[in-house]
């Protein structure tokens, strides 16, 4: 594994907001409290910033766990990622590891195979079925890239003073953020075609019902006092949630690369939803 000593997200992530990071940052305000990231994902903003007070969730348990070890057994994971890098680049491998059972107890190991398999499956999606089984296929890359070392202890460092929790985003809303906090939330987003539906990202999907309640707790975010930026499809549910509301609704273009038909792959409108006025 070679060395970086750059911070920058150590998974990849469909839907990621690498891409829309200076846009994003026209958003964020210059003093905070906490930072608070309740679908956190790649953490592409997060290492952006390198906030020094953060709380960091998601719903998905195994990413947390991933992180939970990137901060805490950095070293080891290193060490157990350097077996999987010895491991034969093939397909074959590939099906051979996702379909391995490994002890919940062994997290190091259970953390590195979800690494090997974030950079080996398709696109960086993770996708499972009804029963929560990670099913993403192979990717067919050249060649396996696993993250550098120095971006993995890059990554632990900044995650020291950082509280991580596996919690629908609800739960974190309501128990985690005070007033002076700033929030960012990319939740999964209404499919805009039959084609582009990838909501399967615990064994739940994300459903009009979810948006909802999370259209819900932005209002109280508000009241409470937090400034928030929220990321989500140019869709006529997002626009029928937020247009009547006193917050900005801001069109950006992200680049998708994931879709079913390759000619539909490219750029895609989303909005930015805040109550942030713009940046200098």
């Amino acid at each position: 594994m070679q060395d970086s000593t750059k911070i920058r997200p150590f998974l990849k992530w469909a839907g990621g907001k690498a891409r829309l990071l200076p846009e994003i940052h026209r958003y964020i305000p210059k003093n905070y409290k906490n930072y608070v990231e309740p679908f956190l994902g790649g953490g592409a903003l997060f290492f952006s910033l390198c906030p020094k007070n953060a709380i960091l969730a998601d719903s998905n348990g195994e990413l947390m766990g991933c992180y939970q070890v990137v901060r805490d057994h950095c070293a080891e994971l290193i060490e157990e990622l350097e077996k999987f890098a010895g491991l034969p680049y093939s397909e074959e491998t590939f099906y051979k590891v996702r379909g391995s059972e490994i002890p919940q107890e062994d997290i190091v190991r259970k953390a590195a195979r979800m690494i090997y398999l974030n950079r080996t499956a398709y696109n960086g999606l993770y996708r499972v079925n009804r029963s929560g089984i990670f099913n993403t296929p192979f990717g067919r890359y050249t060649k396996l890239s696993l993250p550098a070392e120095g971006v993995l202890r890059a990554a632990s460092r900044i995650l020291q003073n950082v509280a991580l929790r596996s919690d629908d985003f609800e739960m974190v809303l309501t128990n985690s953020i005070s007033k002076g906090d700033f929030v960012y939330l990319d939740p999964p987003y209404p499919a805009v075609s039959k084609y582009s539906d990838f909501n399967r990202y615990t064994k739940d999907f994300f459903s009009e019902k979810d948006h909802n309640r999370l259209a819900q707790q932005i209002e109280k975010l508000d009241e409470l006092g937090c400034i928030f930026v929220l990321s989500n499809a140019n869709h006529p549910l997002i626009r029928k949630l937020y247009s009547g509301t006193r917050f900005k609704i801001v069109p950006v273009s992200a680049p998708r690369y994931i879709n079913s038909k390759g000619d539909r792959r490219g750029h895609v409108a989303e909005v930015l939803i805040t109550n942030c006025p713009e940046q200098n």
